[in-house]
């Protein structure tokens, strides 16, 4: 298959697509997260072709430094990984604090300092996908310091992302023979290492996102995550 990259993009938004229609109250955070997602999607100039070479839908990642599937990838990455807490565990995001007069300046903030520290971790030789993993995971971690509730799911929330990684990574690669072997180029901390011939790099990365997207939604926005209501029922 010639564009490896599109069909896992694709597979990635098949379980928000699952949890958008089993649960209509976490829809504000999947889209909240899908719209904080995008400035990530610029990010694969930082991937590509260090960690990995994918072809691209008309070559886009050589001619602008990101292409479609980019998109397609960290909005079905934010929609599970933001919420597959709150399914599995049966939580609701419930408001706990006024966010401030501008929650999304704080969000953007926040963006733009984990997008400049993976950076800055490149720059100084850190591998790409090690640097992008300790700035979220490490920008989690201070919000998590700051709303200690949060710490829990977090990490609850980075497990749970990873084990869904790994296992829409081991669809691909049943559809997809050998692609890890192809396409992938792994860090230099891990070479080689996998777990059902998934990168171990890979399944770290979903420890990351799964970690921030459950910690920051909450943190930006000022929620917490509380026990779901029964089905029928409402609150008040």
């Amino acid at each position: 298959m010639s564009h490896e990259f599109l069909l896992l993009s694709l597979l990635f938004l098949l379980p928000g697509a699952v949890i958008w229609l089993a649960r209509p109250d976490l829809r504000p955070v999947m889209k909240r997260m899908a719209l904080a997602s995008l400035p990530f999607a610029a990010t694969e100039r930082l991937f590509y072709p260090r960690y990995w070479a994918p072809k691209f839908l008309f070559d886009l990642a050589d001619r602008i430094g990101f292409g479609i599937e980019d998109v397609l990838f960290v909005v079905g990455l934010s929609g599970f990984s933001s919420t597959v807490y709150a399914v599995v565990f049966r939580r609701a995001p419930v408001p706990c604090a006024a966010p401030g007069a501008r929650p999304w300046r704080r969000a953007g903030a926040a963006i733009a300092l984990v997008i400049a520290v993976a950076g800055a971790l490149l720059a100084a030789g850190v591998p790409v996908l090690y640097a992008s993993v300790a700035a979220m995971a490490g920008g989690a971690a201070v919000l998590g310091a700051l709303r200690g509730d949060l710490l829990v799911p977090g990490l609850l929330g980075a497990l749970l992302s990873a084990a869904l990684y790994l296992g829409l990574c081991l669809v691909f690669a049943a559809l997809v023979p050998s692609v890890f072997e192809r396409t992938w180029r792994p860090s230099a901390l891990l070479p080689g290492r996998a777990l059902l011939g998934v990168p171990l790099d890979e399944i770290l990365y979903g420890l990351g996102a799964g970690f921030a997207a459950t910690v920051f939604p909450a943190w930006a926005f000022g929620f917490r995550y509380a026990k779901a209501l029964p089905v029928g029922r409402r609150a008040g």
